[in-house]
């Protein structure tokens, strides 16, 4: 294809956009809107999965102790825990030790701890087992609320089947979602094109009297079909980059105690598959919109 051909093509195509420039505008609207819904139920999703990943890699189960047992008591129950199957580590956490993590974690200033020492510690003694995959965990717990000694015994799944419930759910209405706002960018698509199309049917019919081939007078509004997914894509991607950065900050900043829990995906990972997709997405949502218009409207 020549360059005065490519140069033809994207001037009809920018001029097209600009004469029906309402039309432009609600379609660019519908396709950021669609984007933006694809992104935003990413962002979600993928920190959940992530969060999901730092609970797998730190799985563990916690064992308190009744306060009566002497020294030899937690040394033998230490060494029993440690003989379960898919047990792979075994840390001893005295009250002292763990009011040091609480403060590490809240803040060491908070009123929750005031009169709080290693004289006056309400905490009791445990056990951080470490397991080698998630799976095993209620075989795991079955046999420690068998041990003698055991007061209670806390563990992490409900909240790893609470963060997998969030995170289908939120791939489902994600989904729904964006195939409405798919759908509904097509047509206002569809109906941009149409008009352009009516707008230059004289102009076409010459072309084709002069022996202009189909495609030849397609590409015009193909590439206003490209530009509008293009602007709907880049728009979104705009707002959403710094948007993220700033949210997460937000949370490390204003709750500090969930970075000691768990970490959010930086922008670069999330936005480096984010900002292809979109674009990608953007651009077939005006070809398809284009493509379908012209099929349908376009007599040549």
């Amino acid at each position: 294809m020549r360059p005065s051909t490519i140069r033809y093509f994207l001037k009809e195509g920018f001029s097209g956009l600009k004469k029906n420039l309402l039309m432009t505008v609600a379609s660019i609207i519908a396709v950021a809107a669609c984007i933006s819904i694809m992104s935003f139920s990413y962002c979600v999703v993928s920190n959940l999965q992530y969060m999901l990943d730092q609970m797998e890699d730190s799985i563990g189960i916690s064992v308190f102790l009744k306060g009566d047992l002497t020294s030899e008591d937690i040394e033998n129950m230490k060494t029993t825990i440690s003989g379960l199957d898919h047990v792979t580590n075994v840390t001893y956490i005295s009250p002292a030790d763990a009011l040091d993590q609480l403060k590490e974690q809240w803040g060491a200033d908070e009123d929750i701890f005031i009169g709080l020492d290693d004289t006056n510690n309400p905490l009791s003694h445990s056990f951080q087992v470490e397991l080698d995959q998630i799976e095993s965990q209620d075989a795991v717990l079955a046999e420690l609320q068998k041990i003698e000694g055991v007061d209670k015994v806390e563990y992490g799944q409900s909240l790893s089947e609470m963060l997998m419930s969030v995170s289908n759910v939120f791939q489902v209405a994600g989904i729904l979602v964006m195939l409405v706002l798919g759908v509904i960018s097509v047509m206002i698509i569809i109906n941009t094109i149409r008009i352009s199309v009516m707008n230059r049917r004289v102009e076409i019919n010459i072309m084709k009297y002069v022996g202009a081939t189909d495609w030849f007078i397609r590409w015009p509004f193909i590439i206003e079909g490209i530009i509008i997914g293009l602007i709907g894509a880049i728009l979104p991607m705009l707002v959403g980059m710094p948007m993220y950065g700033k949210t997460v900050s937000l949370f490390y900043n204003h709750i500090p105690f969930v970075e000691n829990f768990v970490r959010f995906r930086v922008v670069g990972d999330v936005f480096s598959f984010v900002l292809p997709a979109a674009l990608i997405f953007g651009i077939l949502l005006g070809v398809v919109g284009s493509v379908t218009s012209i099929r349908k409207h376009l007599q040549v």
